[in-house]
């Protein structure tokens, strides 16, 4: 995905993908005052989690895909039949 994001044209800084665990990097990315918006895809409980850190701190624009093991991206030309199945 990085490499995508690259060949774009983002410069360098626009976006950063960071993974590990939520007790580390998720508490300090949700809660830090100089994040402005932060993108989940996971559990509930740890939305909830993300959400109110996200308000306790600098009221930063946040984006969840919850509850789903496998969150998909469809496109226009897609067989939406096999999509869903």
């Amino acid at each position: 995905m990085c490499h995508l994001i690259n060949e774009a044209g983002f410069p360098p800084g626009v976006l950063n993908v960071i993974s590990g665990y939520g007790n580390t990097v998720g508490n300090v990315i949700s809660s830090h005052m100089r994040i402005e918006k932060v993108a989940f895809t996971g559990s509930t409980l740890i939305g909830r989690k993300i959400m109110e850190a996200a308000a306790r701190s600098n009221l930063k624009n946040v984006t969840l895909e919850l509850g789903g093991k496998s969150p998909n991206i469809i496109s226009n030309d897609s067989d939406i039949e096999q999509a869903v199945n």
